[in-house]
Parts: structure tokens; C-alpha cells; sequence
């Protein structure tokens, strides 16, 4: 009997655990209410990026020189498409960059995005390094996936 009440509880943890929801890091809908809530599917995830590069940016405001750190990336040609036109929809509303299902950056969309390029920014650089490091691991193994599925 004592193993049943033990049973029980470890049963709905188990249950209740398995049943959240994970988004992969990519840029995905954000609604402003309530508080930054990730809406709909992914426009991209880091398996449609062609090329992630971390970069830094140096320049002089008020004679201060200031140092800023970003990942500048572009999405993959066959996925441009998609992307300007997901994009064109969300025109005044946000799209966030998801991290390990926490929203890095959101800024408002104010125009179609063609080109595919795109910048995550935030004042966090070692937050920035781990998020550089995650998308190359994972963009070296969806090409090695890739390559597998043609030998």
C-alpha cells in the first residue's frame, strides 16, 4: 500500500514532465500581452540559417568609444522566401529571437525582410557566445545529418 502512494506522485511528475513544451532557439511570433509570450510556429529555426558569424562593432558616442558584440546571420536562400513573407505579416507586431525557451530580443517589424539577414543583439556577451556556439554546434550537426542522407 505505501508503494502505491509513492507510485502515484512519481507517476504525475513524470507525466506533467513530459508534457511541456520546448521551442528550439529561431525567431518565432511575439506577442506583447501577456508579458512577451511567444505565439505560433517558428519563421526559423537555427536549421535555416545558412551562416551565423559573431561579430563586434566598435563606435564613439559623446567621446565615449563603446564596444558592442552581436550575431549577425543570414537565413538559407531556399527559406528567404518564407521569411519576407512571414515577416510582411508581422509588420508592427514583434519577432522574437527564443533561446532556450527564453526571448532574447524582440524588436518591432517595421518592414518585409528579404535579404534573409538579421542581427541578435543583447548586452549579455557571454549570453551571446553561448547562443553563437549552440547555433554552430547545431548548424555542424543538421549538416551532418544532411550528408548522411546522401552517401
Amino acid at each position: 500500500m505505501r508503494s502505491v502512494y509513492f507510485a502515484i506522485p512519481v507517476i504525475l511528475l513524470f507525466i506533467c514532465a513530459c508534457t511541456s513544451q520546448y521551442r528550439g532557439a529561431g525567431w518565432y511570433p511575439v506577442a506583447d500581452f501577456p508579458d512577451n509570450t511567444i505565439v505560433g510556429k517558428p519563421l526559423a529555426t537555427v536549421h535555416d540559417f545558412e551562416r551565423v558569424e559573431l561579430q563586434r562593432d566598435t563606435f564613439i558616442i559623446d567621446g565615449d568609444t563603446v564596444c558592442r558584440m552581436y550575431i549577425a546571420g543570414k537565413i538559407k536562400p531556399e527559406k528567404r522566401m518564407s521569411w519576407a513573407d512571414a515577416t510582411e505579416s508581422l509588420i508592427g507586431h514583434r519577432l522574437g529571437f527564443i533561446f532556450k525557451d527564453s526571448i532574447i530580443m524582440a524588436p518591432t517589424i517595421n518592414s518585409r525582410m528579404e535579404s534573409g539577414s538579421f542581427e541578435i543583439i543583447s548586452p549579455d556577451t557571454i549570453l551571446l557566445k553561448r547562443i553563437y556556439q549552440s547555433i554552430r554546434k547545431q548548424s555542424r550537426l543538421s549538416s551532418l545529418v544532411s550528408i548522411g542522407a546522401l552517401i
